[in-house]
């Protein structure tokens, strides 16, 4: 490699290190300044979801809005009623959720977006079942709603 490579390289290598710490450093503040985001598994939105997902299905339709959407392994449903009647239909009375992991990311409209794995155990259930899911949130006054929400078991190979 020449001289004159290496130190373009180091240039290049240099700055994209820069900018990586840049991004980095805005994200963690814009992450800071947002509870939602603190990053941890009990942050207040990812608590208030699956306490109230598994206790009163009802209550989170007020973190929907008509142009929402909800999959749901393979079935998509649209609107705040479709979800809440999509979330009341699931095949068992039961649910908790075991959070393993929380991640979120400012998006380029304000929003946030959150990818949640854990496991879950339904009605009598001994094995548990892992899943992930992952939340668009936007902002709307002074707080969010979940634009989007993907939910998907992972079967093991």
């Amino acid at each position: 490699m020449s001289e004159r490579h290496c130190v373009a390289q180091s240039r290049w290598s240099d700055k994209r290190v820069k900018q990586t710490l840049e991004w980095k450093d805005e994200k963690n503040k814009y992450l800071q300044q947002d509870p939602l985001l603190q990053a941890s598994t009990r942050s207040p939105f990812v608590t208030f979801y699956y306490q109230t997902f598994d206790t009163n299905r009802e209550g989170l339709a007020g973190l929907y809005r008509d142009h929402s959407m909800l999959t749901f392994e393979t079935t998509s449903v649209q609107g705040t009623g479709a979800i809440v009647e999509k979330l009341g239909s699931l095949p068992f009375q039961k649910v908790q959720h075991q959070i393993a992991t929380f991640d979120a990311q400012p998006s380029s409209d304000n929003g946030i977006i959150v990818l949640v794995t854990g496991a879950l155990l339904v009605d009598e259930e001994q094995k548990p079942m892992n899943y992930s899911q992952l939340f668009k949130l936007q902002p709307e006054g002074g707080s969010y709603f979940v634009l989007n929400d993907v939910f998907r078991l992972i079967y093991s190979a």
